[in-house]
């Protein structure tokens, strides 16, 4: 695998940053899923910067909070947010899986897609804020790379992938790698620790990493429930596995921020 081929995949399927024009292999594809967790942490890392400094110069961190969010919603097209509120309404429909999965499929959205979507908002907000916002870049960058390590779990062979031809979730279905998801949580753990205790002491990073471990656990439950209960996972549920693995993050961080 090249790093940077890898990375530029993952920048031009998971985003709307402009790169270069290219013709997809298979392997990028794969390849692309590795690279995913450290675009997360690039992209969490600026982010945070950002939202540290709008809220150092406007003394609000919930505008600072709300304006990052938005920045990333429009750097990902929202496709995450888009899997949350699609995998609430086939989950509220309470209807059989391939009736829910066709729910999941369909351009509009209901009152469950929409109640779930502003709730996991508010969440994130709200958690960012009760965070110390010089702390938001390590935040930020832990919790996209937490959240975004996911999908490798998820397309590991046998996970219940759907593979509908023409979607993203098709050319990744059964191309996760035990080694590689393995390899990338240790390193995502490891960055953690290390990264949050030189900059902000070792009790913070602690529970930081606790958090992290913690948002996983939970994810794959939620994985479980979801393959269980749709018989197939897709794009869709990739990104609800996202965004609530890095919510967790930062709700757990939030509510723990007191041992620090």
């Amino acid at each position: 695998m090249r790093p940077l081929r890898a990375l530029l995949s993952a920048i031009g399927m998971y985003t709307l940053i402009p790169i270069p024009r290219r013709e997809w292999r298979q392997q990028d594809f794969a390849d692309s899923l590795t690279a995913f967790p450290w675009l997360g942490l690039l992209l969490g890392g600026v982010l945070g910067g950002i939202g540290w400094g709008v809220a150092h110069l406007s003394g609000s961190s919930t505008l600072a909070a709300v304006t990052l969010l938005a920045l990333s919603a429009l750097l990902t097209g929202a496709m995450h947010l888009d899997g949350v509120a699609d995998v609430a309404d086939a989950l509220g429909s309470r209807k059989p899986a391939e009736q829910a999965r066709a729910v999941m499929k369909r351009s509009d959205i209901g009152p469950m897609g929409v109640t779930t979507l502003v709730l996991v908002l508010l969440l994130e907000v709200t958690a960012l804020t009760a965070l110390p916002s010089h702390q938001w870049p390590v935040m930020l960058a832990v919790g996209f790379a937490a959240g975004r390590t996911t999908p490798m779990a998820a397309t590991l062979p046998g996970s219940g992938d759907e593979p509908d031809a023409g979607t993203l979730s098709a050319l990744t279905a059964g191309t996760g790698s035990r080694a590689r998801l393995w390899l990338t949580r240790g390193l995502v753990l490891a960055f953690t620790l290390v990264g949050t205790g030189l900059l902000f002491g070792w009790g913070l990073a602690g529970v930081l990493t606790a958090a992290v471990i913690v948002a996983w656990l939970g994810a794959a439950c939620w994985q479980r429930h979801l393959l269980r209960r749709l018989g197939r996972l897709n794009g869709d549920c990739y990104g609800c596995l996202i965004e609530f693995t890095q919510a967790g993050v930062w709700f757990l961080a939030a509510v723990s921020i007191g041992v620090t």
